[in-house]
């Protein structure tokens, strides 16, 4: 089944970034000349998704206003859509809340992470509930790491401040729209959801080694700036 849908969570408060991202949702802020957002629309776009689904909370209004400003929709030839959530719901929660609003099988990406390679050979895939693009990282001590036995997740472990290097979660994954639980209740992908399905043998993963980086800290948001200045 080719996959049509590309959901981007962009509800993060961006603590950890300080002030810059007080007033400026995190995937808002300016990288490269341009939102960090308007990098993985515009890959998106290029890479056959017509529609895109935003997952808002922080200032979504920000977000909003620049869609319409830029007239994102026309330029990308893309339908983008957002949806707010009523409270901190999570990012299992968020997407929860717009559970009617997901195709049967949806690619969905951090807003806050730029993880480069196939999206739409890897959005086409099936055969799990999830799918989880994997990278090898070092050092991996900011994330919990996955166990991978042939292409089926066998394991999530949780971070380990002594890592120093493993399989991580690339920001980007393969769902189905029945692997989302319909609840009210905020809850994280990451803890809770992606560990269920993983307990229940429907998570797969697949390697990539494309440029990757998340911009949750100040040292990663000028990685980022070199990185996609070079994209």
């Amino acid at each position: 089944m080719r996959v049509r849908q590309c959901v981007i969570l962009v509800g993060g408060l961006g603590t950890r970034l300080g002030d810059i991202a007080r007033d400026t949702p995190k995937p808002m802020l300016p990288v490269a000349g341009r939102p960090f957002l308007e990098h993985l629309l515009v890959k998106a776009a290029r890479s056959g998704f017509d529609r895109a689904l935003l997952l808002a909370g922080h200032r979504a209004e920000v977000i909003t206003g620049h869609i319409e400003a830029e007239a994102l929709t026309d330029r990308l030839g893309m339908e983008i859509a957002v949806s707010v959530e009523p409270e901190p719901l999570g990012t299992g929660g968020a997407l929860s809340h717009a559970r009617d609003r997901l195709d049967d099988a949806f690619l969905l990406l951090n807003g806050d992470t730029w993880f480069d390679f196939d999206w739409r050979a890897f959005a086409d895939l099936g055969g799990y509930g999830g799918l989880m693009a994997l990278r090898l990282v070092e050092p991996a001590d900011r994330y919990e790491t996955v166990v991978l036995n042939g292409d089926l997740v066998d394991e999530i472990r949780p971070r380990d401040a002594s890592l120093r290097k493993g399989l991580i979660n690339g920001g980007v994954c393969r769902l189905t729209k029945m692997a989302v639980p319909k609840t009210n209740r905020a809850f994280s992908l990451e803890a809770e959801l992606l560990p269920a399905l993983c307990k229940a043998q429907d998570l797969g993963g697949q390697v990539f080694d494309g440029a990757f980086v998340d911009i949750g800290v100040p040292a990663s948001l000028t990685a980022a700036e070199q990185i996609l200045a070079s994209s």
